[in-house]
């Protein structure tokens, strides 16, 4: 009959609407929870509209069906339904199977997807950084030759300012070099912006660059000569680029960073 035509579309259009909701709640929480940045800007927000697609269509299915099927209550089709229980829930199992596997197969995809935003990032920013290191050695070669003073720190804001309007993907730069304080090794850190007046921030522990173990090792590494690699890492969207440069002066590390809300396929 008709009516059981439509009964069983709105059916199977509600079962496809339960599982799309699934899956996009799924990738939305492994995505927030983990700061996977997969997809580009265009995409996210038409993956995030979709859902009231998608509560539309299941609403509308659900309404349909509740429609017909309180006007076909019928004991031949229970007894129908008792009878091919058994076999169908065999029937299922298989897509069942398939159904629930699919979720870590997402997961790992998402989770490559970041991976290779991440890595198209960082050759894009060392590339971007070479290029904008051969285009400024005056201004390279002023942030080489440190000294913990007022024209120092002028110099450095200018320059790195420069640096910073060159090229987009590094909306913040900043010059890290080594220093020390009563004896004690420490690396201090100017950016864009000089304080004025100097008198009150003549203060080395103002420029103190405070940073994770891990990444003390490796400025101690650089600053002692023992490692001229660059040092990059991601999480949600948070980029950082480490790039040492050797001058006729001495070494100094250029800090980029960069944050981005979305990824790139």
């Amino acid at each position: 009959m008709k009516r059981d035509r439509i009964i069983r579309l709105t059916n199977r259009i509600s079962l496809i609407a339960i599982i799309l909701l699934l899956y996009w709640v799924f990738i939305f929480a492994v995505s927030e929870v983990f700061g996977f940045k997969v997809f580009r800007e265009n995409i996210t927000e038409s993956f995030y509209l979709s859902i009231i697609g998608i509560l539309a269509v299941l609403m509308g299915a659900v309404i349909v069906n509740v429609m017909f099927n309180l006007t076909k209550i019928s004991e031949v089709l229970g007894a129908r339904e008792a009878a091919t229980a058994e076999p169908a829930s065999r029937r299922k199992t298989g897509p069942l199977v398939l159904f629930l596997l699919s979720f870590p197969i997402i997961f790992l995809l998402l989770f490559l997807g970041d991976l290779r935003t991440s890595g198209n990032k960082e050759r894009s920013l060392v590339k971007s950084a070479r290029y904008m290191l051969s285009n400024n050695t005056r201004i390279i070669e002023h942030l080489g030759d440190y000294r913990f003073n007022r024209e120092y720190a002028e110099d450095a804001a200018a320059g790195l300012k420069v640096l910073s309007k060159e090229d987009e993907s590094f909306p913040s730069v900043r010059v890290i070099v080594s220093d020390s304080i009563e004896g004690k090794a420490l690396f201090l850190s100017f950016g864009q912006h000089y304080y004025e007046p100097w008198d009150k921030h003549d203060d080395k522990t103002d420029y103190i660059y405070s940073c994770s173990a891990a990444e003390r090792e490796y400025l101690k590494s650089v600053f002692e000569g023992r490692s001229l690699k660059h040092r990059f890492s991601a999480a949600d969207g948070h980029y950082e680029l480490y790039y040492p440069v050797k001058t006729k002066k001495g070494s100094i590390v250029l800090y980029f960073t960069d944050r981005k809300r979305y990824g790139k396929y």
